[in-house]
């Protein structure tokens, strides 16, 4: 087990390699030039080729590259162009915003998707089976962006019940420890912003976990029915257990490998992909910040955000593998022969 996590951690720095060097390139062909982007508008010529020097943009791409790399090996991200800051300090500072967004997106996933995933397995064929159906699809098919503008149009501008954007409104401060803004209430003591900070978490949460309730119910309903047609399912039946007893002891317990997969995938998806539904709630997080450093071509944030995104998703997957070695004894048993 430790020899494949370690191959596994190991095949981060080949990934990293060709993900940087790939958005290195694009960045480069697209049009535009991050120099002329952040100048004002009457900056001369001289000013512009200034900026490019003292940049390092007027380099040949693989020479720019190579010092990125350099830096990279000793963990520094270098400056972001526009904010004049450590890029490693300004993806510290938005990461958790993300994290919090993307965990408790995935937790209301999973306690709408796994129940309804068990009902309509074991429900095969019928109309509740059928509605789950529909809801998958309708989860899946539903654009990000276009259920967000729903929900603020029509729960913050015409009913007026939840806000449309942000972590905290205008004049709340929160003393920051750890940057998750449930946890940092709690450790401060201020239970009293608990449910302000949870009505401003409603809507991206809802929007982000809508399209993920189809994907893992339909997991879930597919594992419950694949091992329910094992034979120690039918020797279970026939020794007389109750469905309560064979659903708890023995389908959920086998479907859980499945079902953990999904989740830990769809984690990974949720951090790198809520870019749309960040920009739509105005959500702090490393998608807004991703989504304002490409419109300005500020490369060294982009590209430590990419690198990060990348390096996260890979250390969930081995997250993942690992809780395979301790919910698995199958896996287990295999490690040890």
């Amino acid at each position: 087990m430790l020899r494949a996590l370690a191959f596994r951690i190991a095949g981060v720095v080949p990934v990293l390699f060709l993900v940087t060097l790939v958005l290195f390139l694009l960045l480069r062909l697209a049009p535009g030039d991050a120099a002329d982007l952040l100048v004002p508008d009457d900056a001369s010529e001289a000013e512009i080729l200034r900026i490019r020097e003292r940049w390092g943009l007027d380099r040949p791409v693989l020479e720019q590259y190579a010092h990125f790399v350099q830096n990279l090996l000793r963990l520094d991200l270098g400056r972001s162009y526009r904010y004049g800051a450590d890029v490693f300090e300004l993806v510290g500072s938005r990461l958790p915003a993300t994290i919090e967004l993307a965990t408790l997106a995935l937790l209301l996933a999973a306690a709408i998707a796994i129940p309804f995933g068990i009902i309509a397995a074991i429900k095969r064929g019928s109309a509740l089976d059928g509605a789950v159906s529909v809801m998958s699809i309708a989860g899946v098919s539903t654009p990000t962006f276009w259920l967000g503008i729903l929900l603020v149009l029509f729960f913050s501008a015409e009913l007026h019940l939840l806000p449309s954007g942000g972590r905290l409104p205008y004049g709340v401060t929160l003393p920051e420890v750890t940057g998750l803004h449930l946890i940092d209430a709690v450790i401060a003591g201020r239970f009293d912003l608990i449910g302000l900070i949870l009505s401003q978490l409603v809507l991206p949460t809802a929007t982000l976990a809508f399209s993920m309730v189809g994907i893992i119910s339909r997991v879930t309903r597919g594992a419950i029915i694949d091992i329910a047609q094992e034979e120690f399912i039918t020797t279970s039946v026939a020794k007389g257990l109750t469905r309560g007893a064979i659903i708890r002891h023995h389908l959920l317990p086998n479907a859980t490998v499945p079902i953990t997969t999904i989740l830990g995938l769809e984690l990974g998806v949720l951090i790198s992909g809520s870019i749309i539904v960040e920009v739509v709630f105005s959500w702090p997080g490393l998608g807004t910040l991703l989504y304002q450093a490409i419109s300005v071509r500020d490369i060294p944030l982009v590209t430590g955000i990419v690198v990060t995104y990348t390096t996260l998703f890979i250390f969930i997957n081995v997250g993942i593998d690992l809780i395979y070695f301790m919910i698995d004894p199958r896996i287990r048993a295999a490690e040890g022969a």
